[in-house]
């Protein structure tokens, strides 16, 4: 049984509303790697989720401060509310790599794991919105957050074999470099996603 009180539901309520803004904010990532028009819109769009997201998590700190009695164990929940703050922080950083080195071609790679993030992004979102249920949908919830190491997983495969390619010879260092680093933030932010699985499917198993 996990007993909790209507000061609980907030806390359930600001991690499902950070994570739709953690989706939101893929979802422009993903528009903007497939096409680099109207980017000035697209990046004002991403910085406000981002400062939406930042006010959130700050409410949520906050009420985890001031709670004494928590759904589940505190450290668990800080984990949680950090990994979504370093989620979004990532994916403004894979959209300001993309600004700073002019990476403004089409590249097939960066398509295929901008999509592999935002489905495990997605799933991470469904995740969250079912943790207020728990005590029924607790199966579910490990299931998501077996498809989001899944994706993980996939993400780090397109990530291998991108950097064999980048290291063939035909390349400029200065092309080794851009392209580098975009790879790299995103398969970091796919590892971040990983670590909210871990933390999810860890609560699951203490409160089976």
């Amino acid at each position: 049984m996990w007993p909790f009180g209507k000061k609980d539901y907030d806390l359930f309520n600001l991690f499902a509303a950070t994570a739709t803004i953690v989706l939101q904010a893929s979802a422009i990532v993903k528009e903007i790697v497939n096409s680099y028009e109207q980017m000035d819109e697209k990046m004002k769009k991403l910085m406000q989720l981002e400062e939406n997201g930042d006010q959130i998590l700050e409410q949520l700190l906050g009420k985890l401060n001031q709670s004494f009695i928590l759904p589940f164990d505190r450290e668990d929940a800080y984990g949680l509310a950090q990994e979504l703050d370093s989620i979004l922080d990532y994916l403004a950083g894979i959209v300001d790599r993309i600004v700073l080195y002019k990476a403004v071609q089409p590249n097939p790679v960066v398509s295929k794991l901008a999509e592999v993030l935002h489905l495990a992004i997605a799933d991470m979102e469904k995740a969250f919105k079912l943790l207020v249920d728990f005590e029924h949908r607790r199966k579910d919830i490990m299931l998501l957050c077996d498809q989001i190491t899944e994706y993980e997983r996939k993400g780090d495969s397109l990530y291998r074999k991108a950097m064999a390619d980048l290291f063939q010879g035909q390349y400029d260092a200065m092309t080794i470099i851009k392209w580098k680093e975009i790879y790299e933030h995103i398969e970091t932010t796919l590892d971040r996603c990983e670590d909210v699985a871990i933390l999810l499917r860890g609560i699951c198993i203490k409160y089976s």
